[in-house]
């Protein structure tokens, strides 16, 4: 220690190209901006094919009628129809009808003769092709 030769350590921060510790500047790095970003993401979302898979309302019904798998379903949904004309308070009960029993599901045939799964909970039915 002390001797001629030693440098004292310090913050350092240069840019010789030439040395190993190099440090980057982030203000030079190419970072988009909220805008640009905004808009790249947009550009890609509109790219987006859509999907070729369309789900009737027809078979909607099919399952609501098929019933939550638990006995006198069927009957439930079918009363929740018949007595709730309010569409936000019907999709609540129906959400009531699928939760005691927790999440269930089946095989389902669509109208156009595919088939695929249907899985139901409180939170709705969720159909995959």
């Amino acid at each position: 220690m002390g001797a001629a030769h030693e440098q004292p350590e310090s913050a350092g921060g240069g840019n010789d190209p030439d040395r190993a510790d190099l440090q980057l500047s982030f203000l030079e790095a190419a970072i988009p901006t909220e805008a640009q970003q905004i808009e790249s993401i947009d550009q890609a979302e509109s790219e987006k094919s859509s999907s070729a898979f369309v789900l009737s309302q027809t078979d909607i019904e099919k399952a609501l009628r098929r019933g939550s798998n638990f006995e006198n379903s069927k009957l439930r949904i079918w009363e929740i129809y018949q007595t709730q004309p309010d569409r936000k308070l019907r999709a609540k009960a129906l959400a009531k009808e699928y939760a005691p029993h927790g999440p269930g599901g089946c095989s389902h045939t669509y109208l156009d003769g595919s088939s695929g799964w249907l899985d139901h909970d409180s939170k709705g039915l969720t159909f995959e092709h």
